[in-house]
């Protein structure tokens, strides 16, 4: 599939749940009765072990803006650096020397958010041993030409294979607002986080993917049931999407983006509904469009990764996380706030500093340690002895 810069063209091809496992009762058997058969059965529970407080330790330091995280069933880290184009595989707590796959992207002078934004996993890895990454492409000159969205085949910690699977989505052209975020959905289709590309009006065109949520089928191909028809639109309006994530236990898919000089937003995304950027931002109470269910008001905080925990190893089950670029802090939304918005008894939730650093991205691993990152270093919050 191909989209020039300035013109969208057809398409070329028509979390784990982390509860407690379930466990034995691990009563002693009843003694005999005087009748000579057995007494009702006594159960003794066995107590859950009380864990002490979250242990937050560095998995990697000295890393080049590792924008994007991806945890693997198997125990790896997958990581994306911004500025190098390179995906780094993390290993048995140890960060291997070879990358797993690297691609020449796009670091014009001065301040960019071109590079390599994006991966994910495909749902089923690793029996589908597939690695997506999105990344800014570059002219002869170093310059933002386009992007695009690939897939690799891991094979061991090399990623071969390499096959485009959406090509021509734009770039801006100088600098901003590239957006790059992946997230598999509970459907199986893949979805693509696009900003408006220095573009501001073409987000509210459902034929442009500029400011948009892009769902596509895990071959690049156009799902048959997406809401604008032979549009890879999912959803539209956005100005500068920097996190993108499901929420393991609803379905619900969550984003946040940034606004002009504050504005910040988080928002629940849903299918076919326009969120109203240029012509609109923040809470505007404007009928046409949906709101974000909390703003930053005039203060610039860059929300950034963002994920929704679903174990039991820490004590923050149904929490919804989210970094902050300017405010170098993860920030976290409880559960019961979410469950309020849900049930329509608050509009607006009200995030708390978590107390951790956190600029880039954050991610659940399967085994309910959290992952998050700085521009620098990447950490892990497990769980206590």
């Amino acid at each position: 599939m191909r989209w020039p810069v300035a013109l969208l063209l057809s398409l070329a091809l028509a979390v784990a749940c982390g509860g407690e496992a379930a466990r034995p009762d691990g009563g002693a058997s009843p003694p005999p009765s005087p009748a000579g058969g057995l007494s009702s059965p006594v159960v003794t529970p066995t107590p859950r072990p009380v864990a002490g407080p979250p242990v937050l330790e560095t998995v990697v330091e000295g890393a080049r803006f590792p924008v994007a995280l991806a945890p693997s069933p198997d125990g790896r880290l997958f990581y994306a650096e911004l500025e190098t184009g390179q995906v780094r595989v993390v290993r048995d707590g140890r960060l291997l020397p070879e990358p797993f796959a690297a691609f020449r992207v796009a670091r014009p002078p001065g301040y960019s958010e071109h590079g390599l934004l994006g991966i994910a996993l495909h749902p089923d890895f690793p029996r589908q041993p597939y690695v997506y990454v999105f990344y800014t492409v570059p002219d002869a000159q170093g310059r933002p030409q386009q992007q695009r969205v690939v897939r690799l085949r891991a094979e061991g910690d090399r990623g071969v294979e390499p096959l485009t699977i959406v090509d021509g989505l734009p770039a801006g052209p100088t600098c901003c607002h590239n957006g790059g975020r992946l997230a598999f959905g509970p459907d199986g289709m893949l979805y693509v986080s696009l900003g408006d590309a220095q573009a501001a009006a073409l987000a509210q065109d459902p034929q442009l993917p500029n400011g948009k949520v892009l769902r596509l089928a895990p071959d690049g191909s156009l799902p048959p049931d997406n809401p604008f028809p032979g549009s890879p639109a999912y959803a539209l309006g956005f100005r500068n999407i920097f996190g993108l994530a499901f929420h393991p236990g609803t379905g619900e898919l969550f984003l946040t983006d940034n606004g002009p000089s504050g504005r910040d937003e988080l928002n629940i995304v849903r299918r076919g509904a326009n969120y109203g950027w240029p012509i609109v931002m923040g809470r505007a109470g404007d009928g046409r469009f949906v709101d974000p269910i909390w703003e930053s008001g005039s203060r610039s905080t860059a929300p950034t990764g963002l994920a929704v925990y679903w174990a039991d190893a820490l004590p923050f089950r149904g929490d919804l996380f989210f970094c902050t670029y300017l405010g170098r802090r993860l920030l976290r939304v409880p559960a019961r706030q979410l469950e309020e918005v849900r049930a329509g008894a608050r509009e607006t939730v009200e995030p708390q500093d978590a107390g951790y650093p956190c600029q880039l991205d954050v991610k659940q691993a399967p085994d309910g340690s959290l992952y998050f990152s700085d521009t620098e270093n990447i950490y892990r919050l497990r769980p206590g002895p």
